[in-house]
């Protein structure tokens, strides 16, 4: 069974990974890892800024995208 996140989840009734509660619960400078199976999110990371980063895979390279905690909101 795939995880979701709460970006690309298809059900009403929720998701498995709550994105934006992950990158609140971090520290500057941290990460967690995530497995979102559908996306390809791989972690959330925050910078020491406090800017928020999702590590995807893309081409079996990894890439950060720039985010906000608006945007990992469902």
């Amino acid at each position: 069974m795939s995880d979701y996140c709460s970006i690309c989840s298809p059900f009403d009734d929720g998701y498995d990974i709550d994105l934006a509660k992950v990158a609140l619960e971090l520290d500057n400078g941290h990460s967690s890892n995530v497995l979102c199976e559908v996306c390809n999110i791989k972690a959330v990371y925050k910078d020491e800024k406090g800017n928020i980063y999702l590590a995807k895979e893309v081409k079996n390279e990894i890439e950060l995208e720039s985010t906000t905690i608006e945007k990992l909101m469902p």
